[in-house]
């Protein structure tokens, strides 16, 4: 498959130099990971979420906390002049994770880009079912897209999942595809392929049919904007961030980043990798402000 003709297909394998340190890295996430949905006895999930955080990330005392179509939304603004919005929608299985976990990251990301970023803070399971989480993160979308001036929007894990399915369901609603960017970290695009615990939480008892429903892997992409994915070779969900990817590829410009003995979620924690993936996410925003 090829790319189309006005844009180009970048793949690069990273991280040869460093690969044992993503290992290592992915050991210790690994082990945080086998226990993640183990509630412990009476506590409610809701408790329990408040005990979990992912990544190493202190709060920036400059964000600051909004509501946008009654969805709580944390704003990082860029040191000079905004140049337009990135929506960031947070990873954790659709039930775990916050908007509020990840302020030095989006700061350093609205500096390194000039976009003011917004971090979703959708309903999660098993409080809210699908497509709670989905219905929030596009009222959200709506309403920045009024605003003139460059949009994209990107997450990680079921982040990614859900900025995938905004940008192949926003143009029914408006009309046109608002974004212009998309950036997508190890997302889970096939719902119909594992991930059980999760998405008993997030879609209990829901068919095969429903599963793919909600799976950016089977959507229409035509009309999506450029996207970058990201993922490890240590990541579980690689084969879907590869299929998606060619996908994509076939509608619109791609950039695919495969980090060496990276593991799932390798991004939220402290690494050469985590680095400069990070550092070549706001790249690819500053390069498709152009």
């Amino acid at each position: 498959m090829t790319a189309p003709p006005d844009g180009t297909t970048h793949l690069a394998t990273i991280g040869h130099a460093y690969a044992q340190e993503s290992v290592r890295a992915g050991e210790r996430l690994r082990s945080r990971v086998a226990t993640l949905y183990d509630v412990p006895a009476g506590m409610t999930f809701a408790q329990y979420r408040e005990t979990v955080r992912f990544g190493d990330d202190a709060p920036v005392p400059s964000a600051r906390d909004l509501t946008v179509e009654g969805v709580p939304v944390r704003s990082f603004t860029p040191e000079g002049l905004s140049r337009g919005t990135y929506l960031h929608l947070h990873g954790g299985g659709w039930c775990l994770g916050s908007h509020t976990m990840h302020d030095e990251t989006l700061q350093r990301l609205a500096d390194r880009t000039e976009l003011t970023v917004l971090s979703v803070g959708y309903r999660m399971a098993p409080e809210h079912r699908y497509p709670a989480c989905l219905d929030d993160v596009l009222a959200v979308a709506r309403a920045v897209a009024e605003h003139p001036g460059f949009l994209a929007i990107g997450g990680e894990s079921a982040g990614a999942h859900l900025a995938a399915l905004t940008v192949t369901a926003v143009p029914a609603l408006l009309g046109r595809q608002p974004f212009s960017a998309v950036s997508l970290n190890y997302g889970a695009f096939d719902l119909t392929a594992g991930l059980d615990r999760a998405l008993g939480l997030l879609m209990p008892g829901a068919t095969g049919e429903q599963r793919r429903a909600a799976s950016p892997a089977y959507a229409a992409l035509h009309g999506v904007p450029p996207a970058r994915f990201c993922v490890g070779t240590g990541d579980a969900l690689l084969p879907q961030t590869l299929a998606m990817e060619a996908r994509w590829r076939e509608h619109a410009p791609t950039e695919l980043d495969v980090f060496a003995g990276a593991a799932h979620a390798f991004t939220t924690v402290r690494s050469t990798a985590a680095r400069v993936a990070k550092a070549r996410e706001a790249e690819f925003l500053v390069r498709t402000q152009k």
